[in-house]
């Protein structure tokens, strides 16, 4: 109890800290943790790692909330295009370190899944602060960043069975395509057996049936992906999206879930911030360690530009408008911490490449508000 309380504490310092300098929340709890880890040598107990667990699901299963299927499907055209595009890059990016840095396949792939998430809400931010939400290349951008989320979420699902089963290359593909269909499926069936399901619920006299019922179908759902090898985050964000389309059930779901992701979600990524202390740095290379920390946090950015620009090429837009989709899509966030802790705790990847991609999030949380800015500086009118 007063591990959770001094952690949830010196959460929400510095979150008020770090978004008063512009940075985004999950910078300040990481940050948090790689002080509590580094310069006291504290690791967090089993009881806070469960409380962590919960608090990531459930914000997965908020972002559903706030997203819309029916969005998601009117976007596949275009938006689908772009984010593959991105997607592409990434893993081509991370395929690319098996040459400079000469890693083996599989943490190679495990860099690309990685680099493949987006978080576009610092894009959303700026947009917005620009008076530019309207624009076809920002409705690209937020489309986009939809199905990214969803290939990403399929993408570590796919490397976290493979990872548990020890399975040949050659099944790759058939969990992708179980891992979307899953996705698919509890999405979909939620769209259309929520109304009826809730309307049994408030009739039954149940103390707050939504989110009682709905908080045991997401731990359910949760525990059904990790028994059958895909993440557990998955199907809580599909879970989410398969009730955001009755916007009545959501705005109130989203209202009542807001405390626990407030009080739990800033636990997880303070534990991801813990999850690698001084021991795994003993005998650090320094200069050889700053050289591929350097390398991770470039490809990590010019991987999404370049894969979302030649896709916006292709598909008319033009050389600008290109290059804002591709730099509105790099910020990284939570799903990109989430595949990272997983990669981490699966041993797929090094204490040195996860802190390399740590770092991706606050250079882009710098770079990306003003070369926005340039570029619609720069765009005819």
């Amino acid at each position: 109890m007063l591990e959770m309380a001094m952690l949830i504490a010196l959460g929400k310092i510095s979150e008020s800290l770090f978004t008063r300098l512009g940075f985004p929340r999950v910078v300040g709890y990481v940050f948090v943790g790689l002080v509590l880890s580094f310069v006291f040598n504290l690791h967090v107990s089993s009881v806070t790692e469960a409380f962590a667990t919960l608090g990531i699901i459930t914000m997965l299963f908020y972002a559903g909330l706030e997203s819309s299927f029916r969005e998601f499907y009117r976007g596949l055209k275009d938006a689908g295009l772009i984010a593959s595009g991105g997607v592409i890059g990434a893993l081509l990016a991370g395929l690319l370190t098996m040459v400079i840095l000469r890693y083996d396949f599989i943490t190679a792939l495990a860099i690309g899944v990685i680099y493949s998430a987006t978080s576009v809400s610092l894009t959303v931010g700026t947009l917005e602060e620009l008076g530019k939400l309207g624009g076809r290349e920002s409705q690209a951008i937020i489309g986009a960043a939809v199905v990214d989320d969803v290939i990403g979420l399929a993408l570590i699902s796919t490397l976290y069975g493979m990872a548990k089963g020890h399975l040949p290359i050659i099944y790759v593909i058939g969990i992708a395509l179980l891992a979307f269909g899953v996705w698919l499926s509890v999405s979909y069936v939620f769209q259309l057996a929520s109304r009826p399901l809730f309307k049994i619920a408030f009739k039954s006299g149940i103390k707050e049936p939504l989110l009682t019922l709905t908080f045991a179908l997401l731990l359910f759902f949760s525990y059904v992906a990790t028994y059958i090898r895909l993440s557990a985050i998955l199907l809580a964000y599909a879970l989410g999206l398969g009730l955001a389309s009755f916007r009545y059930f959501a705005r109130r779901l989203t209202h009542e879930v807001t405390p626990i992701v407030s009080l739990f979600a800033p636990l997880f990524f303070i534990y991801a911030g813990m999850a690698i202390g001084p021991e795994e740095f003993a005998g650090f290379n320094v200069l050889q360690g700053i050289s591929t920390i350097i390398i991770i946090v470039v490809l990590g950015i010019v991987s999404k530009v370049l894969g979302c620009y030649v896709v916006s090429r292709a598909l008319g837009f033009s050389h600008i408008d290109s290059l804002i989709i591709g730099v509105g899509m790099t910020p990284r966030a939570e799903v990109m911490l989430v595949s990272a802790l997983i990669c981490y705790e699966l041993g797929l990847i090094t204490p040195t490449i996860y802190v390399g991609v740590i770092l991706i999030i606050p250079v882009t949380a710098v770079l990306v508000p003003p070369l926005l800015k340039l570029m619609y500086s720069r765009k005819p009118s």
